[in-house]
């Protein structure tokens, strides 16, 4: 059959323009995944990264985004569809202090292994708290007369879990705050560097939770009935010492290093699957458009603009995450969670249908203000004498 001439120019056009279309792609692809870019620390404001393969999922519970631990295989459909769980709250991840661990903040790297240990101060604490570091515990179950003393005093229990004889009524009901070094290798702006986070624990024999449990339906607790409920449990332990509790083997367990290693493992997994894609540095200013959505209610657009740097890293990223999600994060607080529907090549980045003004006026205030800051520090870079 003869191709008549027209067709074959509209064979030719057909071919020139899917040439050129996946040719393009192909030279895109290869200029932007061969970029090299420097691992970077938070600042005030970033865009970071979750790897949802790590065993947790960003959310969208009352307008703010939230990363919690998931309560199976991640799905990412649903991610973002809805509040959290009662369940997904408990394991809520602290944001702020992942970001300032990123930083290297010690402070911080305490409080976040402590609530991802589940050990996050609550109700249960004692009001008055007697803090023992667990250097001065190793040395007062290793001969420091003195230390053991004040230790036994403070637990109003021998370390060999035998009951004192005068039983101390600020001791039993506070007993005391174990305080334990947990060191960890973090990743710092490309480097690893160790740091040390400190958490605390409460402790108190188990003869003095037995106490408590006994007192717990009394309506009103005298001083006569803590002595007479204590000299009870300490006679039922001298009737029966093989039971008691060896106090001392219960604190060289939890100040272990085996202890203090396995509180590192969920930290381990949220911080390996945490990457900040772009920071202050990176951001050139923030907006923001309101208009009526579907109910006539207010939305509103928050548009985050990029550097050229920014706009490659952020590119890059996107490239082969399509589907997943970012934070966006000022402050500390996280303000957004946008999931990539294409890749994010523009230097321009577009949250949609945002419901809360007052969190998207603080986002903008806050990234214009660091821009400004970040501005003003690089053109001194520029102009400092060399």
């Amino acid at each position: 059959m003869k191709i008549r001439s027209s067709t074959k120019i509209a064979v030719g056009f057909v071919v020139l323009v899917v040439g050129g279309y996946f040719g393009r792609q192909i030279i895109t692809d290869q200029m932007i995944m061969n970029e090299k870019f420097s691992p970077i620390a938070p600042g005030r404001v970033n865009l970071v990264g979750i790897d949802a393969g790590a065993g947790y999922r960003i959310i969208t519970a009352n307008f703010m985004a939230q990363l919690v631990e998931a309560s199976g295989d991640f799905d990412s459909k649903d991610s973002d569809s809805g509040g959290a769980t009662e369940g997904a709250i408990k394991k809520r991840v602290p944001i702020k202090e992942l970001l300032q661990t990123l930083q290297g903040n010690e402070k911080a790297l305490g409080q976040f292994i402590m609530v991802l240990n589940e050990m996050a101060e609550d109700d249960s604490w004692p009001s008055v708290r007697v803090i023992w570091k667990s250097e001065d515990i190793d040395k007062a179950l290793n001969g420091d007369k003195v230390l053991a003393k004040r230790l036994e005093h403070d637990l109003n229990m021998k370390l060999d879990g035998l009951p004192l004889s005068i039983l101390d009524f600020d001791s039993m009901e506070n007993g005391i705050i174990i305080e334990t070094p947990v060191p960890m290798s973090i990743p710092i702006g490309g480097e690893i560097k160790e740091v040390i986070g400190r958490v605390q624990e409460p402790y108190r024999p188990r003869i003095m939770k037995a106490i408590e449990a006994r007192l717990k339906d009394k309506g009103n607790v005298t001083r006569e009935m803590q002595a007479g409920y204590y000299k009870e449990e300490a006679e039922k332990i001298l009737k029966s010492p093989k039971n008691r509790e060896i106090v001392a083997d219960s604190l060289k367990g939890m100040i272990s290093k085996e202890t203090a290693t396995k509180r590192t493992e969920n930290p381990k997994r949220v911080l390996g699957s945490a990457s900040v894609i772009v920071s202050d540095n990176f951001i050139t200013g923030a907006s923001f458009r309101e208009y009526k959505g579907p109910d006539n209610k207010p939305l509103y657009d928050l548009v985050i603009t990029l550097n050229d740097e920014g706009r490659k890293r952020l590119w890059q990223y996107s490239k082969k995450r399509v589907g997943t999600q970012i934070l966006i994060t000022a402050d500390g607080i996280p303000v957004a969670a946008p999931r990539i529907r294409h890749e994010l090549e523009q230097g321009e980045l577009t949250i949609t249908q945002m419901q809360d003004r007052t969190l998207v006026e603080e986002a903008v205030d806050s990234i214009n203000g660091n821009a400004k800051k970040a501005a003003a520090l690089r053109s001194q870079t520029k102009t400092r004498p060399s």
